[in-house]
């Protein structure tokens, strides 16, 4: 056989099937960068984040709920994201939004000249760590002396969103751990029997008057093409 009769490509391709050698090397796959997400809510019934209906293909809103017949006073989580999401603020510009389950201000004028009123702080804030893959929400009643609240309801919320991939490549997205998941790394909650109508700060009420441990579950986030 004549190679110089064959043109370039099909010589290079007997040469190989023959056991030669090429320089030929095939073309990378070409990346995909997901345009949308989508959230399954985790199984069971303890304390989770599950997807509200409010959610849209391109922004998750995640609430808090508690396991059935459970009253508290307030919760705090740290919420830990992947580097393909990222932490999405709502209308008001604040991180986190109030579903209105807890009294934020105060209703006992005798403890503050102002309370129940706009100039009477509230204890709600949500805000990223210094790190920024670390999403910190607390909430809680500000007057012990109001009833602990049923916490099944949704008690606050958190979005997420794709992260903006300007300047960095999906590949090196999908090369770091769990690129698009979510996991609550800390939480925990005002229980319900450190206060109420009757409530007077003594000092066996200071003793149990700490914040309890909780687990939250969260769901699978998946980046979608």
């Amino acid at each position: 056989m004549n190679l110089k009769l064959l043109s370039p490509l099909v010589a290079a391709a007997l040469l190989a099937a023959c056991g030669g050698s090429t320089d030929y090397t095939p073309a990378p796959l070409p990346t995909v960068t997901p345009t949308s997400i989508n959230y399954t809510d985790p199984a069971g019934t303890g304390w989770r984040l599950v997807k509200d209906p409010a959610s849209t293909p391109t922004r998750l809103v995640l609430d808090l709920v508690g396991p059935s017949g459970t009253q508290t006073r307030g919760v705090g989580f740290n919420l830990k994201r992947g580097m393909g999401l990222a932490f999405s603020t709502f209308s008001s510009g604040g991180y986190a939004q109030d579903t209105g389950v807890f009294q934020l201000k105060g209703t006992n004028p005798n403890f503050e000249s102002y309370a129940g009123t706009d100039a009477d702080p509230v204890l709600f804030v949500s805000a990223p760590l210094k790190s920024g893959d670390v999403l910190s929400t607390g909430i809680f009643q500000k007057d012990r002396t109001n009833s602990a609240k049923d916490s099944t309801a949704p008690l606050v919320q958190v979005a997420v969103t794709l992260a903006d991939f300007h300047g960095t490549t999906i590949d090196a997205v999908n090369a770091t751990p769990d690129p698009f998941g979510l996991h609550v790394v800390k939480a925990r909650i005002v229980p319900a029997d450190i206060g109420g109508m009757n409530f007077t700060l003594t000092t066996d009420v200071l003793k149990k008057a700490k914040m309890a441990d909780i687990t939250v579950d969260v769901g699978v986030v998946t980046a979608l093409p």
